[in-house]
This record gives structure tokens, C-alpha cells and sequence, in this order.
């Protein structure tokens, strides 16, 4: 760690790193879940009965399940006991659920003292929420909720509450399993990466909370391992406001200093003359987002106002479309790449959402591989080998062994399998402790080791054909037959 005039404080390697190394893990200072009603308040489970929930006979904590409240620490249930915390309805468990993490962040110098010395440190950029909406709100509710459990107010000002608020708002990272338990918590030592639209390393999340940082890209010694504090697939000036009103910051990257953002056109729309690029100019350092925009090809301008105007419009039409229906998302697509250019990040969302829909539904593995064809190149120029590219990477091959299961081979490219096998390998090292990894990634493993060892023994039960084929450009491990692996074998 150390302070560079660019950035202020931040992380930089002390030797040259590789794609994929762990850089670091962390277990989290503080934990809780974030959601909207009442859940457990050990693993995030949401329940819609107050019959469902087990509570602390000590503290009154309300949790899933014994095995859930025996977890929560003792330090905590001695400090919870002071208070005065209810058990009589969904809607105040909502309330507890959503303070928690705030309440557990007050309560560490009593139940954690070293968590305490490692988030203390961190910024809260009160200086810069001075009657926000966002203070008043806590202020309205979560510092008034807090007293009335008997938070008290000689020991805890509310200055220092609005100063946990602004630890958690600046520093804490979300995550979100495949069941839709969401979560937040503090990993103090991550939080010091400073952000990038271009990050060098993704983060993943561990089902025991631990959270790991991995290089993205190779990073040389000396230079800053960044992470990205917003939607790395947002358009630009979506990740500049999103930064500007919750981190209190203008980005100035590369990628945001970039009018084609790296080659992408990712915040592009087409033009109405030649149907080009359309890029908005930069104004460095500047907090207008009005800047003209125009086009690369014919020079023609257009206002901001229209291009934010052609947005809206597709905001109002997406309202509109069944988001669960992979045939309503391929129609507003189609129509929408009239508008926009092909990697405009709206058609990469709606892309992203239908590899989705259809791995749920198991249907058009060649849609899938089609859909990954084009959200890889981009994503990987933008996040190099993150998280989310491991992920769309596995959707691919597993719809690629699909394919061939279902004899549908010959619209798969020569040396699809070995390529499968190498690139599985690298997104599973990264992924298979996530709380995100899909659930039939084990099965997919097994699957391509069976795979291959079929395919092996077919090569050297047919080594001359195969070496011809390698020259041919054919399917080495295809039967002289024609026939299909399964039943030559």
C-alpha cells in the first residue's frame, strides 16, 4: 500500500503477477444480508413466516435455523442483549434486517476490536453528504430505529452512526448467490483498491464469506492492482454519475478518457446518416455529461439531449417486454440493433440475460454459443479474465458438449474439445468455490474427462485416419464410420 499523486492511497504489486494468481483473501470484518424483508440473519435466507424463524433465546436475534443461530458469535449475543429487540412481527424483522449490518459495524469495538481497527480507517466521505437525501433517510429511519432498540445515544452519537453509514456506502462489497441471497460486507484490506473502468483484478465470493482477489491481466511490478467500484458493463456516463453520487469521485481511466471506450462502443448509437459510431466528445476533468456527440465515419453532430432521449425511449420499450421470454428479448433486440451499435451495453445486458433464460430453459445450446461468441471479445477487453467472463466461458462450453451430445458436431469448429478442455480448466480454477458457480459445473467436469478419455481411445484405435484428418482440418476423433462417439462406443 502505498500514496500516489493519481489516486491517493492505494494497492501496488511489489513483483510481476500473472493472470489468475490470488493476489488476496479476506474474511469479512463485518457481515449481513441485503434484502427487503425479513431473513436469516447468519446465511441471508429470506422467510415469509414468523412461525419459519428460530430465535436466540438470549438475544432474540432471529435466524433459519439452530444450526444458523448456534453460528452467531457469543461477543455479539451479549452486546444484542442490552438492547431491546422484538420477536413479535415480519414487518420489524424486516427493519432489524435491514440496520443489521449498520448495528453489527457500532458494535465491534465491544464484539471485535480488531475488526474495529481495520474498518476505522477506512473513508466515509462525510464531508460530501451533507443533507443528502440519502442522510436524511438514515437519519429518518435507521438512526431513529436504532434508539428505539435502546442504542444509546451518550455512548453512540449519531454523527458516528452517519459515519458507519458513509464506511459501508464508500467501502462495502455486495454479493449475490445463484438462489438470490443477497449480501454486504467489509473486506477492509480490498476496499484499499482503488477503481478502475479497466480493472486488473475481479473478486470472488466464497460460500464461508471469505472473499478472494485474482489478477485479471498480467500486472507488472510497481503498477496499481485496481478493482471496479460500478457496473464495469454500465455506459460511461451511467458509471460516472453511479461514482460520482455514491463514491464522490470523477473516474478519469483510460476507458473513460476513451470516446470509442477502448474499441468498444459500448455507450454508442448508430448514426442516422451512415449508421456509424456515434462518440460523444471529452472534456477531461469536466462534471458536464452534455458534451456533444458525433460520428466517426461522417462527422455528423448530434445534442446530448437526443441521444439521452433515444435511450429513454428504449427504456420505455424494454418496460414494456416479458424479461423471462427469451422470444420477447430476441425481438427487442433485433429491433434495437436498428438504433444501436452491435456492442451498445443494453444489447450486451439482454444478451447476457437470455444465455441465462435459455441455460434455465436447456434449450438452443447454438443460440448460447452464438450469444458468448459476441460477449466475450468485449468483456474480455474490458475486465481481461474476471469473474463474470469464467462464467459466460463455462455457459459456452457446457452448451458446446449440448451440442455434441446431440449429434450436432458438425456445426461445432474444428478443435472445439481441446480448446473446451483448456479453457474450462482456467475458469474453473477461478470459479468453483463461488457462491455464483453454477450448480452443474462438477457434472460438467466429469463429463469432459469422460469425454476425452473416449475420444482418446478413438484415436489410437484409428491413428492413421487421425493423422490424415489433423492435415484435413477434419474432426480427428470422429469414427471412419461416421458414426457418433457413443455408439462406436
Amino acid at each position: 500500500m502505498r500514496y500516489s499523486e493519481e489516486s491517493g492511497r492505494g494497492l501496488f504489486a511489489t513483483r510481476n503477477i500473472k493472470t489468475g494468481e490470488i493476489i488476496m483473501e479476506e474474511t469479512p470484518a463485518v457481515w449481513g444480508p441485503k434484502a427487503k424483508g425479513a431473513c436469516c440473519l447468519e446465511c441471508g435466507l429470506e422467510l415469509h413466516k414468523l412461525s419459519s424463524f428460530h430465535f436466540c433465546n438470549l438475544c432474540h436475534l432471529h435466524f433459519c435455523s439452530e444450526e444458523c443461530c448456534s453460528a452467531h458469535p457469543r461477543p455479539e449475543c451479549v452486546e444484542m442483549q442490552k438492547l431491546h429487540i422484538k420477536t413479535d412481527s415480519l414487518e420489524y424483522l424486516g427493519k432489524l434486517t435491514l440496520v443489521i449490518v449498520v448495528l453489527r459495524c457500532l458494535l465491534l469495538p465491544e464484539t471485535a476490536p480488531q475488526n474495529w481497527a481495520r474498518i476505522r480507517l477506512l473513508q466515509d466521505h462525510l464531508e460530501n453528504s451533507k443533507e443528502t437525501k440519502l442522510k436524511k433517510l438514515n437519519q429518518k429511519f435507521l438512526v431513529n430505529f436504532l434508539r428505539d432498540i435502546g442504542l444509546d445515544k451518550n455512548q453512540i452519537s449519531n454523527k458516528e452512526i452517519h459515519r458507519v453509514c458513509g464506511i459501508l456506502d464508500s467501502n462495502a462489497f455486495e454479493s449475490s448467490t445463484l438462489d438470490g441471497v443477497e449480501s454486504r460486507a467489509l473486506f477492509p484490506l480490498s476496499a484499499l483498491a482503488n477503481s478502475s473502468c479497466l480493472p486488473n483484478l475481479t473478486h470472488v465470493t466464497r460460500k464461508d464469506k471469505t472473499m478472494v482477489m485474482v489478477a485479471t491481466r498480467d500486472i507488472q511490478e510497481g503498477q496499481e492492482l485496481f478493482i471496479c467500484y460500478t457496473g464495469i458493463r454500465w455506459g460511461k456516463i451511467t458509471r460516472q454519475k453511479h461514482l460520482l453520487l455514491t463514491k464522490h469521485f470523477l473516474c478519469c481511466c483510460p476507458r473513460c478518457l476513451d470516446p470509442t471506450e477502448c474499441g468498444t462502443f459500448i455507450s454508442s448509437i448508430k448514426c442516422a446518416q451512415c449508421e456509424g459510431n456515434m462518440i460523444q466528445d471529452v472534456q477531461i476533468g469536466s462534471l458536464e455529461f452534455d458534451m456533444p456527440w458525433h460520428c466517426q465515419a461522417c462527422k455528423l453532430e448530434m445534442e446530448h439531449k437526443k441521444v439521452v432521449a433515444v435511450e429513454a425511449m428504449i427504456g420505455q420499450m424494454l418496460k414494456l417486454i416479458n424479461k423471462n421470454s427469451t422470444q420477447h428479448l430476441e425481438g427487442a433486440s433485433r429491433k434495437l440493433k436498428q438504433l444501436l451499435t452491435s456492442h451498445h451495453y443494453i444489447l450486451l445486458e439482454m444478451y447476457m440475460s437470455l444465455v441465462t433464460l435459455y441455460e434455465k430453459k436447456k434449450e438452443r445450446p447454438e443460440r448460447i454459443v452464438e450469444l458468448c461468441d459476441i460477449l466475450l471479445p468485449v468483456l474480455q477487453k474490458l475486465e481481461g479474465s474476471s469473474r463474470a467472463v469464467a462464467l459466460l466461458v463455462i455457459a459456452r462450453i457446457c452448451a458446446q458438449v449440448s451440442m455434441y451430445k446431440d449429434g450436432k458436431e458438425e456445426f461445432l469448429n474444428s478443435g472445439w474439445f481441446e480448446d473446451s478442455i483448456l479453457k474450462f480448466d482456467e475458469a474453473y480454477s477461478l470459479i468453483k468455490y463461488d457462491v455464483q458457480a453454477p450448480v452443474t459445473i462438477n457434472d460438467l467436469q466429469l463429463t469432459l474427462k469422460i469425454l476425452k478419455e473416449e475420444r482418446d481411445i478413438n484415436y489410437k484405435e484409428y491413428p492413421k485416419l487421425a493423422t490424415t484428418e489433423e492435415h484435413s482440418g477434419m474432426d480427428v476423433h470422429k469414427p471412419p464410420n461416421g458414426e457418433t462417439m457413443e455408439r462406436v462406443m
